[in-house]
């Protein structure tokens, strides 16, 4: 999940480095196994600034997934960026 809020927040702005999300990629690739380059690519999209930063993040985290043999829940990632664009947009109109 942290992950998916992590390239969710990069439509809209280059991500903050934390530490929390720097553990969650490192436990992640120490536990899987998995090729390092996709979650140093993944990291290195996140805090981008160029105007294809969710795009290379959204597609540096599909490569973990399918590396990791997992199915990303699509539907769960359009209610986390509905989240983010309610955060980022709010809703201005008063009611009288």
């Amino acid at each position: 999940m942290a992950l998916e809020e992590a390239v969710q927040q990069t439509r809209y702005r280059p991500l903050k480095r934390s530490m929390a999300l720097r553990f969650a990629l490192a436990y992640l690739w120490a536990r899987s196994g998995a090729d390092r380059k996709l979650f140093d690519t993944f990291w290195q999209c996140l805090v981008s600034e160029g105007m294809w930063r969710f795009s290379g993040a959204d597609q540096a985290l599909n490569a973990i997934y399918q590396d990791l043999g997992l199915k990303r829940d699509h539907a769960f990632c359009m209610e986390l960026w509905k989240r983010e664009q309610a955060i980022e947009q709010p809703d201005t109109m008063e009611m009288p």
